[in-house]
């Protein structure tokens, strides 16, 4: 039996980078593993800086009696220092996923995305092109939900981003591709799917522009979005979100980019280099046909993490 503590904040983002990790390493692993959360909830400690948490942490779980943890995973700023605090506690492996931003020389494995990384790449880390995607998504069986999903058209979906720190989507760059799907949406299922940050007029110029045909999600709870990936013939996204991109990629259907200008550089050129690669093209309002190696990051990422744990 091996054991794994994942430490997370109160992000899903974070939790899900993490369960990419550990369902890929029950997937190829030859042991049974069992798995504890432990999740931080950010409050104060988000204002602090690392080495501070850390430095309380230590008092903190100083007299906690030791568990039998043979392996620590975390994601998320402030989840580093629990991290090493409970790698010191348990004398445990561990890793981290994303920036730790202090003591980087003491995580046994630092997972970074390529576009993240701004200086010399150390020993400890294992780097990904584009994000790590939870791949047993793409395994699991689609429940039969209704319309469209249960009809016999051909599916495209139009995942579509939003506003961040460092981006704006506007309504005219989306507007060409739109229309261009309007002529599709006799021969196809065309599905638009939102993301929590699309902006609600966005939302609703959309739904006035596409065809009466067309479907939009999400609707109250339902979000499809992993159920699109797995059943679209082809993919249109945004190119505001890397994840998004990975997650598309990961999938291996034929996905399109639809620019935007206002995104973060490292974003950018993210979307640059797939397009150069030709693992993705721009729409020019004819479908195509191509083939490219799917994305595959979690799975080359645990297969190094398998060998570190002579799992």
């Amino acid at each position: 039996m091996f054991n794994i503590l994942a430490v997370t904040d109160n992000k899903l983002s974070s939790l899900n980078q993490c369960n990419s990790i550990i369902n890929e390493l029950k997937r190829i692993s030859k042991k049974e593993i069992v798995v504890e959360y432990k999740e931080v909830y950010r409050g104060l400690l988000g204002y602090l800086p690392n080495f501070l948490i850390y430095f309380f942490l230590r008092i903190r779980y100083y007299f906690e009696p030791r568990k039998k943890i043979d392996f620590i995973i975390s994601c998320g700023r402030i989840s580093a220092p629990f991290n090493l605090v409970f790698k010191k506690k348990s004398f445990a492996k561990n890793c981290h996923i994303l920036n730790p931003y202090f003591k980087k020389n003491e995580f046994n494995r630092i997972i970074i995305p390529e576009h993240d990384i701004k200086q010399k790449v150390e020993k400890n880390v294992i780097t990904t092109f584009g994000t790590l995607v939870d791949l047993k998504r793409f395994k699991k069986k689609n429940k039969n939900i209704g319309k469209p999903f249960n009809t016999k058209k051909k599916k495209i979906s139009f995942l579509i981003g939003g506003d961040g720190k460092s981006s704006k989507i506007l309504f005219k760059e989306l507007e060409s591709t739109i229309k261009k799907l309007n002529f599709l949406s006799e021969d196809y299922e065309v599905i638009y799917c939102f993301s929590r940050r699309t902006p609600f007029h966005i939302k609703n110029l959309i739904k006035q522009k596409a065809s009466s045909r067309n479907f939009f999600f999400p609707q109250k709870k339902n979000n499809p979005y992993w159920l699109l990936l797995n059943i679209s013939e082809y993919v249109f996204v945004t190119a505001d979100s890397i994840s998004m991109i990975s997650d598309s990629l990961s999938s291996g259907k034929k996905v399109y980019i639809v620019p935007i200008k206002k995104i973060k550089t490292k974003i950018k050129n993210f979307t640059e280099l797939i397009l150069e690669k030709k693992m993705a093209k721009l729409f020019n309002g004819k479908l195509e046909n191509w083939k490219y190696k799917k994305l595959s990051e979690t799975n080359q990422v645990c297969k190094k993490l398998i060998k570190f744990l002579n799992l």
